[in-house]
């Protein structure tokens, strides 16, 4: 048997933003992709879809390595 946990992984959501500095930490879900984390955050937090803000999901940085 094989269990949904095994294939997730933790991303970090951002909030995307202009300027110089371009995005902002909000926090650290898991899924099984970027958009799987993505929902998940939204759901969770009570983000609003409708929101001009724009977020997005990426693996952390030190597993870039």
């Amino acid at each position: 048997m094989v269990f949904h946990g095994d294939y997730e992984v933790e991303f970090e959501i951002y909030e995307q933003r202009e300027g110089p500095f371009g995005a902002k930490l909000l926090g650290h879900m898991v899924g099984v992709s970027p958009r799987d984390a993505e929902a998940r955050w939204t759901e969770t937090h009570s983000w609003e879809s409708g929101r001009d803000v724009c977020i997005f999901a990426q693996h952390p940085k030190e597993e870039w390595k």
